[in-house]
């Protein structure tokens, strides 16, 4: 399933014919991308199979220009040993399967959901934030009740509305992810109010970059990575 996730509505600049961006990132992984551009200090990377990849500049070490264009067997053998391989399973622990569950369920790339729980709550089902969040997925009494969440300390009713949310943001800011992440910390109006823009609290910009950091570090292992 095509994930919504991680997708921008930045213009890229795409490559010539056959031509595609080996991107390296600082622990030494690379994926390939189709194309790629940098702006206010993160990179958007197009993939392969149609998703988009957003990353702080500070995590890639080199982009190498290469002609490549893999066949559709091959894609669809990365996407199957991305999904066998999954990095954020051991840091979920019991919530794994809930996680991957909640994220297929939404549309949602799996690594993007776990790393929101970790930033979260540390993956820790009766979390209670200063704030007044609840549960895995710290939730506000308006948002579960928005959202279907009648118990937010139970770790399934916590995912499935923290993921609705989460795709709910997707959608409403065009995909832009940094901007879905920046909403579900700091509320979707505190975006508008900022014209559109990530708020410049220090406390969001912290939470969208470690989300993204996260979720890539957690894609798992593989030298290639591609999107549900």
């Amino acid at each position: 399933m095509r994930a919504l996730l991680l997708f921008s509505c930045l213009c890229l600049v795409a490559g010539p014919a056959r031509a595609a961006h080996r991107v390296v990132f600082e622990d030494g992984r690379s994926l390939v991308a189709e194309a790629t551009t940098s702006e206010d200090g993160f990179t958007t990377l197009r993939l392969l199979d149609g998703g988009v990849l957003v990353v702080p500049n500070h995590r890639i070490a080199a982009v190498e220009v290469q002609d490549l264009e893999p066949p559709p067997e091959e894609v669809e053998a990365r996407a199957a040993a991305l999904r066998q391989d999954e990095a954020w399973r051991p840091l979920a622990g019991d919530f794994a399967d809930a996680i991957a569950a909640a994220a297929d369920r939404h549309g949602l790339d799996r690594a993007l959901l776990a790393a929101v729980v970790e930033v979260e709550s540390g993956f820790q089902p009766k979390a209670v934030s200063p704030k007044g969040a609840r549960g895995l997925m710290q939730l506000m009494p308006a948002t579960a009740k928005r959202f279907g969440v009648t118990d937010p300390f139970d770790p399934e009713q916590s995912l499935d509305g923290g993921a609705k949310y989460l795709h709910w943001l997707l959608q409403r800011f065009q995909g832009r992810t940094d901007l879905a992440l920046a909403a579900y910390n700091a509320g979707e109006g505190a975006v508008d109010r900022h014209g559109g823009r990530i708020p410049p609290y220090g406390e969001t910009l912290r939470y969208v970059n470690g989300v993204l950091e996260r979720a890539i570090a957690e894609r798992g292992s593989q030298d290639e990575a591609s999107p549900r």
